[in-house]
């Protein structure tokens, strides 16, 4: 028997039923996250960390924009556009069940990653922020100065974008009493058979690369990629095929 045959560990609910509970604890816990990164740096929680286990710092408190520097911004907008992809994809599009235990879970699993961004974003050996730019630097000359980090935030963009569309196209497919049962090929599911796998591995990779280069981002980027292909996939085609 193949791995991909013997997956079994599956969060997500197949069944398809109202779940206000589960809901609300998902999208409250995706939004906590938002405001504990963006704390994390605001308030040097983060530096704090970083300095105790013997690591220098790079700065991401300043005048800009919600107190932080301007690459401090662009980190925390990350972890602000992946809670509202969440709440989105939760409160218009799922029709899936979420359990208070797959709420709780998915979220710490989502925490636990943008945390290590944020803590790697601010110890200076890993940080993609540039060096020697003046206090007055705004967020288009941070983008120029640091090549990992405008890769990382067009990766971040593209696989947001990618991922909520092509949930939305499936979801207006599957809307028409005509199409129920039917598999959704069009659209960007032209592109690939689970083209939104493929967008939230795209922004991931490219919050990674955002927060400490493209090192990181490769092991994030194939962390995720082999997670798809080794597990969700395999389940999500057990459950086409058991339909």
């Amino acid at each position: 028997m193949s791995k991909k045959s013997e997956a079994t560990w599956d969060l997500a609910s197949r069944e398809k039923r109202p779940s206000p509970l589960g809901s609300t604890l998902f999208v409250g816990l995706r939004a906590a996250d938002a405001a504990l990164q963006y704390y994390l740096l605001r308030r040097g929680w983060a530096y704090d960390a970083v300095r105790t286990l013997g690591g220098n710092t790079v700065p991401t408190i300043g005048a800009g924009p919600l107190g932080l520097t301007p690459y401090g911004a662009i980190l925390s907008s990350f972890a602000v556009g992946a809670s509202f992809k969440h709440a989105v994809w939760q409160m218009a599009i799922s029709e899936q069940e979420m359990k208070p235990t797959a709420a709780i879970a998915i979220s710490a699993f989502n925490t636990l990653f943008n945390s290590a961004n944020t803590l790697l974003s601010v110890w200076a050996l890993s940080s993609a922020a540039p060096t020697n730019l003046p206090p007055s630097a705004s967020i288009g000359d941070v983008l120029l100065s640091s090549p990992a980090l405008l890769v990382g935030v067009l990766l971040f963009g593209i696989g947001e974008t990618t991922e909520l569309f092509a949930e939305f196209q499936r979801k207006w497919f599957k809307s028409k009493p005509e199409n129920k049962g039917k598999p959704y090929g069009g659209g960007l599911w032209s592109l690939a058979t689970n083209i939104n796998y493929g967008g939230y591995t795209l922004w991931r990779t490219g919050y990674a690369v955002a927060a400490a280069g493209p090192l990181w981002g490769i092991v994030v980027g194939s962390f995720f990629f082999y997670d798809f292909t080794q597990r969700a996939i395999p389940l999500l085609d057990r459950y086409c095929n058991d339909k």
